[in-house]
């Protein structure tokens, strides 16, 4: 007599305490309960989920990876500030489209040239809404995932990564493939080198309001008198 036993059902369940900087990748994972774990992991900022075709991957971002990514984030506020650009600043907030079977969460992401159309929006559907124009990626931890695909997919308009003393400027195309760019397509004439020169003096600072003043100041002449063209 043959006896025979139901599939066991894939159960992710909540992952054991890490060290910050690790990632976690759990396989076969249903879209239902990718949008389950967001809500129960929802209160739980330190954790960033990400999910790509039925794989989900749990990372715990280390501090050095958060004070880089809040300084980038400030930059940008400053930018906005002193270029005279509106922002919507969407954090971390989740960025994710159940058709495609992806979904991850930037360092930061933010809405400049769509700023007005996020304007009241309290939750973000990328059916609906247009996705972020800019998004930072800090890769102090390296993601097993192709976090650039899925960047891709969901439209975003530039991503800015920094990767140690690396920050690499990247801005969608026509083509839907990102191309690695000398120069801000959000922020024109600004450069890479030029802000991470701020960065540095940000990790080193007891107080980061001195780099972020001397930043402000720095654009303030950039804008007042704008590079020559070479």
């Amino acid at each position: 007599m043959s006896t025979t036993t139901d599939p066991v059902p894939v159960v992710a369940t909540t992952p054991r305490r890490r060290k910050p900087g690790h990632a976690v990748r759990i396989p076969n994972v249903p879209w239902e309960m990718y949008e389950q774990l967001l809500k129960a992991f929802s209160q739980k900022r330190n954790l960033k989920l990400t999910y790509d075709e039925g794989v989900l991957e749990i990372m715990v971002p280390s501090q050095e990876h958060e004070k880089d990514g809040e300084f980038l984030a400030r930059m940008i506020v400053i930018l906005t500030e002193e270029f005279g650009l509106p922002i919507q600043h969407g954090g971390s907030t989740t960025l994710k489209r159940k058709k495609m079977k992806k979904g991850l969460e930037p360092d930061k992401c933010f809405w400049i040239t769509n700023a007005a159309k996020l304007a009241g929006v309290k939750q973000l559907d990328l059916n609906i809404h247009p996705p972020p124009d800019l998004a930072i990626e800090v890769d102090v931890t390296r993601s097993s995932l192709d976090r650039f695909g899925i960047y891709r997919t969901l439209g975003v308009g530039e991503l800015w990564r920094l990767d140690g003393d690396d920050l690499q400027f990247n801005t969608l195309g026509a083509d839907q493939k990102y191309t690695q760019v000398s120069s801000s397509s959000v922020f024109p004439s600004i450069t890479p080198d030029e802000l991470l020169t701020f960065v540095k003096q940000a990790r080193n600072s007891l107080n980061q309001n001195v780099p972020a003043a001397n930043f402000r100041a720095w654009v303030k002449q950039r804008v007042a008198a704008p590079p020559s063209p070479q």
